[in-house]
C-alpha cells in the first residue's frame, strides 16, 4: 500500500511539472476549454468582453473625432475672425460707397500739352463736362450709415426718406478754374479771396491725406540742362465710373422744393432764386456763365 501511494505521488508530481505544448489537448487560446465553449458558459463571457473592448474603442474614437472637429472649428473661427479684422482694418472710417470702390491701375497723362474735355478756354462743351462730372453729388444715405460715423444730417422729406450727404470728392478745382476766367464766369464777389484760400487749403489737406506715392521720373532734354519730368505716370486709382454709378443710383433732387426744407425758413432752393441766378450747381438748368441783375445772398458757385 505504501508503494502504491508513492507511485501515485510520483506520477502526480511528474504530471504537474510537465510543460504544456501547442499540441496539448489542454492548451486553448486564451486558456478557454473547448467543452466550456460547447456548453456556452465561457463563450458568453468572451463575447461580452470582446463587445466591451470594441465599444470602448469606438467610444474613444468618437470622442477623439469630436475633440478634433471642435479644434478645427475653433481654429477656423479664429482664422476667419483674423481675416475679418484684417478686412475691417483696411478702412478706418465707414462709408456706404466702399462697396462701389474698385482699385485699378490707371495711367494718367498730366503733360502740359495734353488735351482733354476738362482743359481749355471756357465753352459750353467744357462747362457741360465739368457739370456732368459732379451731377450725382447729392446722395441719400441711411441712419445706419450716419451712425457708423457718429454723425447726423439733414433729413430728406420724400417717400424714400434717408439723409442728405455728399461724397467728399473735391469740387474746389472747379471753382479755382472759374476764378482763372473770372470775367467769363462773373466771379467777383467780396468773399472770393476767402473762398479761394478755402479751396486751396482744402486741396492741400486732401493731397496730404491721400499721399499719392506713384513715382514721377525724369529724362534729359538736349536743349535744357535741367531734367525734364515725365508726367505720364501709372497710378493706383479708384474706378471713377463705378463710384459715379453708385452715386447716381442714390442721387436725389434737391431742387424740387420738398426734399430739403428748413424747419423755419422753408425750401432750401426755391425755384424763384435758382431760376433768377441760374448758378446753382447740380441743377439741370445750371449755367455757370449766367449773368443777371439779381443780387441775392446766395453763393451759387
Amino acid at each position: 500500500m505504501y508503494l502504491a501511494l508513492k507511485r501515485d505521488r510520483s506520477y502526480s508530481t511528474s504530471s504537474e511539472r510537465q510543460p504544456l505544448s501547442d499540441s496539448s489537448e489542454e492548451y486553448h487560446d486564451e486558456s478557454i476549454n473547448k467543452e466550456d465553449f460547447d456548453n456556452g458558459t465561457l463563450y458568453a463571457d468572451h463575447q461580452r468582453q470582446t463587445s466591451l473592448r470594441w465599444s470602448s474603442l469606438c467610444f474613444h474614437l468618437i470622442l477623439a473625432s469630436i475633440y478634433g472637429a471642435a479644434f478645427l472649428a475653433a481654429t477656423y473661427r479664429s482664422t476667419s475672425s483674423i481675416r475679418c479684422q484684417d478686412r475691417k482694418s483696411d478702412h478706418l472710417i465707414a462709408s456706404p460707397l466702399y462697396e462701389a470702390v474698385e482699385i485699378e491701375r490707371k495711367t494718367i497723362n498730366a503733360s502740359i500739352e495734353t488735351e482733354n474735355p476738362f482743359k481749355g478756354a471756357p465753352s459750353e462743351e467744357l462747362d457741360h463736362a465739368w457739370h456732368q462730372l459732379f451731377i450725382n453729388s447729392n446722395i441719400r444715405v441711411t441712419a445706419e450709415d450716419l451712425q457708423k460715423i457718429n454723425r447726423t444730417s439733414v433729413p430728406i422729406h420724400d417717400e424714400k426718406g434717408g439723409y442728405y450727404a455728399i461724397p467728399v470728392i473735391n469740387y474746389d478745382q472747379k471753382f479755382l478754374r472759374q476764378v482763372i476766367y473770372h470775367s467769363y464766369y462773373h466771379v467777383g464777389k467780396p468773399t472770393t479771396p476767402m473762398h479761394i484760400e478755402h479751396c486751396i487749403d482744402n486741396l492741400r489737406q486732401n493731397i496730404m491725406c491721400k499721399a499719392d506715392i506713384a513715382l514721377l521720373t525724369f529724362t534729359w532734354d538736349p536743349s535744357d540742362r535741367a531734367p525734364k519730368p515725365n508726367f505720364v505716370v501709372e497710378h493706383e486709382c479708384a474706378n471713377w465710373e463705378k463710384v459715379d454709378k453708385w452715386a447716381e443710383e442714390h442721387r436725389f433732387d434737391i431742387f424740387d422744393e420738398t426734399t430739403l426744407v428748413h424747419p423755419t425758413l422753408g425750401p432750401s432752393f426755391p425755384e424763384r432764386e435758382y431760376k433768377a441766378t441760374g448758378r446753382i450747381p447740380g441743377h439741370p438748368d445750371f449755367h455757370p456763365n449766367y449773368h443777371s441783375d439779381y443780387h441775392g445772398d446766395r453763393d451759387g458757385v
